[in-house]
Order: C-alpha cells, then sequence, then structure tokens
C-alpha cells in the first residue's frame, strides 16, 4: 500500500483509531510515526490519557508499520502486546514504530518458508516534549496470503 492509501486506512477506515483522533504524520517502509492530538474525550476520570489510547495508538502505529514495510506481500493480524507505561499522558502524544530493511525482508522471508512467522514490533510512545510516556512490543503475526 502506498503512503496515501495506509493515512486514509489509519484515519478514517479503522473505527476506533477514528473515533480516537490518530493522525498520521510520517509513512514509510522502514519509519511510521502516528499522532494523538490532546483531545478531553480520551481522558479518563484523574484526567490524563487513558490507558485504552495509548494502547490503541501503538498497536495502529505497528499495523501501519506492517502495511508500509510488508505491503500486499503478506497478511497480519495483531497477536499479542506488550506494553509499558512510564508515566501519565498528558496533551499529545505520538507513537513510533521502525522496521529496517533487513528485518522486514527477515519476516518475508519467513512467510515464504513457511507459510507463517511472527514479526514483533517495537513502537515508543512520548509527549509532546518528546519524553517518554510508554513502550510497547506488537507482535503480528504474518501470514503468506493465498
Amino acid at each position: 500500500m502506498d503512503a496515501s492509501s495506509v493515512k486514509n486506512l489509519v484515519e478514517q477506515l479503522i473505527p476506533f483509531a477514528k473515533k480516537t483522533g490518530v493522525v498520521a504524520e510520517e509513512l514509510t517502509a522502514t519509519k511510521v510515526k502516528l499522532r494523538l492530538p490532546d483531545d478531553p474525550t480520551n481522558l479518563n476520570p484523574m484526567g490524563i490519557l487513558h490507558a485504552g489510547a495509548t494502547f490503541t495508538l501503538a498497536e495502529t502505529a505497528a499495523a501501519a508499520l506492517c502495511l508500509m514495510a510488508l505491503g500486499s506481500q503478506a497478511m497480519f493480524i495483531g497477536k499479542r502486546v506488550d506494553i509499558s507505561f512510564r508515566r501519565p499522558g498528558k496533551g499529545e502524544i505520538a507513537a513510533v514504530a521502525q522496521l529496517t530493511p533487513v528485518e522486514a525482508q527477515r519476516i518475508l522471508d519467513g512467510v515464504k518458508r513457511d507459510g507463517k512467522t511472527e514479526a514483533a514490533i517495537t513502537v515508543d510512545v512520548v509527549d509532546g516534549a518528546g519524553e517518554p510516556v510508554a513502550s510497547a512490543t506488537v507482535t503480528m503475526s504474518v501470514r503468506r496470503i493465498g
């Protein structure tokens, strides 16, 4: 998929991501950066970012990276998410997921060889000042198409 198609998917076609207001800022085959604007509907009763909003941003970033890096060569679905919160999220936050071309090729080679593999995508979530809010590892089950 090209960047404009992935942007449309992230911002318009995933209902829950659309509800939270996820915005795609950077979409390449090696790096995805998504932003969650400061929105009172994403807060918990204590006035801090709801953990589910942070989770949604991290998982969506990993999925968008898989689309950008793997394209139509494989299909994937989230299998597991491990997320560690470092401090409460306040204001706007961003999630960055990265994958080297070598890592993407290793994933595709595993799919070609075995029909399926797992891909652990690391996602860093930071606030507007670049301070860490959370880190996540999103494990995708990646499978051959057809």
